[in-house]
């Protein structure tokens, strides 16, 4: 790895943001954005074109007058790998400046996931990554469970471990900077970025798989860790006749989205119950439109707690179960107003389903934000 860059002072780093989340603009342009002085603007400008993060080039299509300089980040100015671990495998990217992946790897986890072995194999790809690029500046690391300190895995719900220091043990074998994050809190910083925050200070992630998890921006920043690791949401009521989840809940959301907790319902695995439902099997409809509905109620719920229009859903499952129309149906019906009311309120979700590249990739843009210094 490239010897540690330094971080990005207050100022660089929010013209920096700016120009990454919002695209190239000139210095009067940012200076009003931002709220700096003429002065302050050219000095924070020469100092980031210096240190290689920006350039300044006239603008393409200059209008009447004299031609404006415009300012942009270098792809290049930084590389990063990230990397997302599940229980049996490494996934890894490695990501320019801007989130863009310029290369893909995998390798397998050991049996049984031991610690060590586990560092070894993403010091390994991280190693194969940074022979795609220039030079790499620092490592980003996504896995499902609870992280501390941005390096204390406390809970690696699918890897068996609790109370290790993967950022540290990584920072030994690589040197340079390493940050550890939870995979969902991991793309909700992408998003931030590079998706829902270029429009919205606060909204909720939501992802469906193997499992639910929960991301939260308010106004603008990521909350790190919540205070229940989605549970309350995940384990929230939806009717008192349903089936069970795993803890023995009956009719909670988890019982309806869970992946494990569908199968074992449904009896057959998640891809063939939904080829089922396509092929016009009336059990599989059922069930999968009962998924549907408690979606529909926990992005509802999830809304009107953070208080946004803005909702995100995302995950290996999330597509086939928006696509019964119950989900849009459900959510109608609750934001539908009462007679007196007069407020009308219409969520913005958007669905991305999600593969290993773009869970390694919320790992890689979690590792440049804190290179630059914005974490």
């Amino acid at each position: 790895m490239a010897h540690e860059p330094a971080v990005l002072s207050a100022g660089e780093l929010a013209v920096t943001r700016h120009l990454l989340t919002h695209g190239p603009a000139s210095r009067g342009h940012l200076g009003d954005t931002l709220r700096l002085s003429v002065a302050s603007m050219s000095r924070l400008a020469r100092s980031l074109v210096a240190g290689g993060i920006l350039v300044e080039d006239l603008e393409p299509q200059p209008g009447i007058g004299r031609p404006r300089q415009i300012l942009s980040v270098l792809p290049g100015a930084r590389h990063v790998v990230g990397c997302k671990l599940t229980g049996d495998t490494a996934y890894g990217v490695v990501c320019d400046i801007y989130g863009d992946v310029k290369a893909t790897a995998r390798a397998a986890l050991p049996p049984g996931t031991p610690f060590d072995g586990t560092v070894r194999v993403i010091a390994q790809l991280a190693g194969r990554l940074a022979r795609r690029v220039p030079s790499v500046d620092g490592i980003g690391v996504s896995l499902g469970g609870v992280v501390t300190d941005r390096s204390v895995v406390r809970e690696g719900t699918f890897l068996g471990w609790h109370d290790v220091d993967l950022g540290a043990a990584l920072r030994e074998r690589l040197g340079g900077p390493v940050v550890v994050a939870n995979d969902v809190t991991a793309l909700a910083r992408a998003e931030l970025w590079f998706g829902a925050g270029r429009s919205h200070t606060t909204f909720g992630l939501l992802t469906i798989g193997a499992g639910l998890g929960f991301g939260v921006v308010r106004e603008g920043v990521v909350v790190e860790s919540l205070v229940d690791n989605g549970h309350l949401l995940a384990h929230a009521p939806v009717t008192g006749s349903g089936p069970r989840c795993s803890l023995g809940h009956r009719g909670c959301v988890a019982a309806y989205l869970n992946r494990d907790d569908l199968e074992r319902h449904a009896g057959l695995p998640f891809d063939d119950l939904v080829a089922a439902r396509t092929a016009g099997d009336a059990t599989a409809t059922a069930l999968l439109d009962a998924a549907a509905r408690a979606l529909g109620h926990t992005v509802a719920t999830f809304a009107g707690a953070l208080q946004t229009t803005r909702i995100v859903l995302a995950g290996e499952d999330a597509a086939a179960i928006t696509d019964s129309p119950a989900v849009a149906a459900t959510i109608a019906e609750r934001l539908r107003p009462g007679p007196d009311e007069s407020q009308r309120c219409r969520l913005d979700i958007t669905t991305a389903p999600l593969t290993f590249t773009d869970w390694a990739r919320g790992a890689a843009v979690t590792g440049i934000q804190h290179v630059l210094g914005a974490l």
